[in-house]
């Protein structure tokens, strides 16, 4: 692996992760949750959206439910209001006893969704929350597979 040493703090020069020290069989053990995360992907999971790769849904979705890790999904917040429906939520993951957590919000407005019940805009802005959450708390995966599967495939 290819490191590079920033005030006794290494980096991976590939992918920009912070590489922390930590206890041999923790770091076995998320190399294997990352390694087997990154296994679970497949191109049909992303979309390019103004040039940049976007994880959908679906493949967001999969990697919770389909990684070797538990997870607590827990809505913090949610405000209704006449020019917008919030949801902000934390995203609780665990491999092995070792936990991480990430906040997401998701914001929709009424004219993305202008025929649809109230109901409707509170799931799509939760579901835009928890995406966020999973982007933060896979970002090295995700991140890693669009690098070496999706920009090398298609020459970007």
């Amino acid at each position: 692996m290819n490191t590079q040493v920033i005030q006794d703090i290494q980096f991976d020069s590939k992918t920009g992760e912070m590489l922390v020290p930590a206890n041999p069989n923790d770091e076995k053990i998320i190399t294997f949750a990352k390694v087997k995360t990154y296994k679970l992907l497949s191109p049909s999971d992303f979309v390019k959206v103004n040039g940049t790769w976007e994880a959908k849904r679906d493949g967001m979705l999969k990697l919770l439910s389909s990684a070797p890790v538990s997870y607590k999904w827990k809505i913090t917040n949610t405000e209704i209001k006449n020019d917008y429906v919030l949801v902000s939520g934390i995203l609780i993951l665990e491999v092995g006893g070792i936990y991480r957590e990430a906040d997401g919000m998701g914001i929709v407005e009424p004219n993305e969704m202008k025929d649809k019940p109230l109901h409707f805009r509170v799931a799509k802005a939760e579901t835009r929350a928890l995406k966020r959450a999973i982007d933060t708390v896979f970002g090295s995966v995700i991140n890693a597979y669009v690098k070496n599967i999706l920009e090398a495939d298609n020459g970007n």
